[in-house]
């Protein structure tokens, strides 16, 4: 992700040179006098998409059944990590409070600091759900299906 945005933005500043100077057999522009009619149409775009417009089409259109495939993956994980979101959303009240970036501590610990003069976070107990019918017995373990395959000896 970090290679592509540098590789795009030099793309762009190097076609923008290009679309800016004018075709070899057309006119130059000449502002139309006050006392001619207005024009009956706006002018027309030539039929042939520039070299930009060219290679961004040939990408989507190769990248779109890989995107649509990942689409469909992820449905699934937004929809098991919907419930964790949610309560996230809800202790964070408005993302605006907080400050950007947030920091990374060497242990991999991320920090989201609070902006200095935002008003104070609504309380934790008016959040959170009181029941907890929705979370797993503590008693009963988790069973996860074996990364391997097993042998029985």
């Amino acid at each position: 992700m970090t290679r592509i945005l540098p590789l795009t933005a030099i793309a762009l500043a190097l076609s923008l040179p290009a679309a800016a100077q004018v075709a070899p057999d057309s006119a130059p522009f000449q502002m139309p006098r006050a006392d001619e009619p207005a024009p009956d149409s706006a002018p027309q775009a030539p039929d042939a998409p520039s070299f930009l417009e060219g290679f961004l089409m040939d990408f989507l259109d190769r990248a779109q059944p890989h995107l649509q495939e990942l689409a469909e993956d992820m449905g699934g994980l937004v929809d098991e990590y919907r419930p964790a979101l949610q309560d996230i959303g809800r202790l964070m009240d408005d993302i605006g409070n907080y400050e950007l970036p947030p920091e990374r501590l060497a242990n991999g610990d991320i920090i989201i600091r609070r902006k200095p003069g935002a008003p104070p976070p609504p309380p934790v107990e008016n959040l959170m759900p009181r029941s907890r019918d929705h979370l797993p017995p503590a008693e009963r373990p988790l069973e996860l299906p074996p990364l391997l395959p097993q042998i029985e000896l």
